[in-house]
């Protein structure tokens, strides 16, 4: 009973980035603090340390499984040689325990699959209108709202904030908005896992509706191209089965509709929107640095977590300070930080839990993070973004299915 509390308060707080920020010396880049490498502890890790040690017996039981003990001693194995390659020991070690916790999380999520996916689809809604009132409000203002909200993870920010967000449209610039999160393709991404989760009920009431309408809008607000793109394949793949499987279209249909509107909207964007060359020309640099570090590191890569430290060292430094991210994708982020043997190990992982999925949303919302993945690092590197991709892994490794 304490342990489904937990869990279902857990998915609540899901999406806020409510957390305490430490600033070792490892954390600072030219004397400047950088997130990506700060140790934080978050209000989500709290409730997953009450759940594992509500749920320590059976992770016992499950470390006496033959399984179990193989698996980690090869995870231990992995974590030694890449620790002894990291150019910073406590960069590595730090980001090391937070994956261990991962694990820990996704094997509950697996126990209590059931209870979760009769949840999760609760949950979500609040989840995206959330998001999308708060996203709205920040751009009609053009700021930051700040005071209660700064307490739910929303940054301090606005139109002039060196770095922030900024979309062009129509002849006119504007601030994207940030909801909670740390970018606005990190919650881009997360709003559309929400949306494929909820879309795929077998029933959708209003509040599904209203979600799936607000959740639309703030992908739209967002200008993410990548999830842009996801949302028209999606809605074409969708709109080619109804007609192939024969379906009628009932009059006001909402399902049929939403996609043909999301089909039309996501076309006008693109046909209408700018594509700032910079942006590609600073992740075609970055990925080119990825595949550097790969080679000259092929078997533990340059330690997790160190990718921005060792692209502080490299010549490239100065050119994309402005810039200084990881690269913008997933598997060249696993194989530059973890080489190769991390990068086969985590792409057999993600074979074999596709091939494990019995819920048709949980395949859909995954191949959906594989592709955004391709595009983007906040999957592995945003704590809302790391917790909902874990969450979507422990489900596929379920045998249940939602009613």
């Amino acid at each position: 009973m304490i342990e489904k509390l937990l869990l279902v308060t857990l998915l609540v707080i899901l999406p806020l980035q409510i957390g305490r920020h430490f600033w070792p010396f490892f954390a600072y880049i030219f004397g400047l603090k950088v997130d990506y490498l700060s140790p934080v502890i978050y209000l989500q890790d709290v409730f997953i340390f009450f759940l594992f040690m509500a749920s320590f017996k059976n992770f016992l039981g499950e470390l006496k499984k033959r399984r179990g003990v193989l698996f980690f001693i090869i995870f231990f194995g992995l974590v030694f040689g890449n620790l002894l390659a990291a150019g910073s020991f406590f960069a590595s070690l730090f980001f090391w325990l937070r994956i261990l916790e991962f694990v820990f999380l996704g094997l509950i999520v697996r126990r209590n699959s059931q209870s979760v996916l009769k949840i999760l689809p609760k949950i979500i809604p609040f989840w995206v209108i959330g998001e999308f009132l708060l996203g709205l409000f920040q751009v009609v203002k053009q700021a930051s709202l700040g005071g209660f909200f700064w307490y739910l993870g929303e940054r301090t920010f606005n139109l002039f904030t060196p770095g922030i967000a900024k979309a062009s449209f129509l002849g006119k610039v504007f601030l994207r908005p940030y909801g909670t999160f740390s970018h606005p393709n990190s919650l881009a991404g997360f709003i559309l896992i929400g949306l494929i989760l909820i879309f795929t009920k077998k029933k959708l009431f209003w509040a599904d509706k209203i979600s799936l309408l607000c959740g639309l809008s703030l992908l739209i607000l967002c200008f993410s191209r990548t999830v842009w793109l996801m949302v028209l394949f999606l809605s074409l793949i969708y709109i080619f089965w109804r007609v192939i499987d024969g379906y009628r279209i009932k009059l006001f249909e909402f399902s049929y509709y939403f996609m043909i509107g999301a089909v039309l909207l996501t076309v006008f964007l693109f046909s209408r929107s700018i594509i700032e060359t910079a942006s590609f020309e600073n992740r075609r640099v970055l990925a080119n640095f990825a595949l550097e570090l790969i080679k000259k590191h092929p078997f533990f890569g340059v330690g997790v977590n160190n990718f921005l430290i060792n692209l502080s060292l490299s010549d490239l430094s100065w050119s994309v300070v402005s810039f200084l991210q990881p690269v913008h994708n997933i598997f060249l982020l696993t194989g530059s930080e973890v080489g190769l043997i991390g990068l086969i190990i985590f792409i057999i992982f993600l074979i074999f839990t596709i091939r494990k999925i019995v819920q048709p949303s949980i395949l859909v919302a995954l191949l959906a993070i594989i592709f955004t993945g391709l595009f983007d690092h906040y999957w592995l590197t945003l704590i809302q973004n790391q917790l909902l991709f874990v969450l979507i892994l422990g489900l596929a490794w379920s045998e249940g299915v939602v009613e």
